[in-house]
């Protein structure tokens, strides 16, 4: 009995951890008029050769296809009909053994990105407009960024953090079995 439930924790364990060290991470963002797509395993290795495909998330439609080169990194120009029709954009990262990973852009961040005014500092400006609008080109610049990490905080716990937790409380009870079975004064038969 005991040999059976050490086999079936062991494979509780170790299972998930396989699964995520295949894992692939995506993570793209625009800059102007071009789309980097950036793709990694665990531990930042990169993809290399990763199926990069873009769709119309409304529709579905392939809009691009690409592979990513050997730091994990595709790049892409916006199409003009994707600006036009203000379409999301659906990235899709295949990598071998079916493993895959999806980032959405929402059009509103390429636009945002697209549509920054070139600055044109005109004789007599100011410092206080010159930092104004340095601001606002910071701001529009840094918008795909906050909107990941703060997509990044809202991870909810896997099941491998909910597997070594249960693990934790097991073992934790196993202890507290021992030492109580331990510190018994044992019965001698006088």
């Amino acid at each position: 009995m005991i040999l059976r439930l050490s086999f079936f924790l062991a494979t509780l364990f170790f299972l998930p951890q396989q699964a995520l060290a295949h894992k692939i991470h995506v993570f793209a963002w625009v800059s102007g008029d071009t789309v980097t797509v950036e793709s990694s395993f665990s531990g930042n290795r990169p993809l290399i050769g990763g199926k990069v495909t873009v769709k119309d998330n409304t529709s579905g439609t392939v809009l691009l296809t690409g592979v990513g080169d050997k730091k994990g990194i595709f790049t892409f120009p916006l199409p003009a009909k994707v600006k036009k029709k203000a379409t999301d954009l659906l990235i899709v990262v295949a990598g071998n053994e079916g493993h895959q990973s999806e980032w959405l852009i929402p059009a509103t961040e390429y636009l945002s990105a697209t549509h920054v005014p070139t600055p044109e500092v005109p004789d007599g400006m100011d410092n206080a407009e010159l930092k104004k609008m340095l601001e606002e080109l910071i701001r529009q610049e840094l918008a795909p960024i906050k909107r990941s990490l703060a997509e990044s905080r809202q991870n909810k716990p896997g099941f491998r953090d909910i597997m070594g937790g249960i693990g934790y409380l097991i073992g934790l009870a196993g202890l507290a079995a021992w030492l109580r079975n331990r510190a018994k004064p044992k019965k001698t038969d006088d």
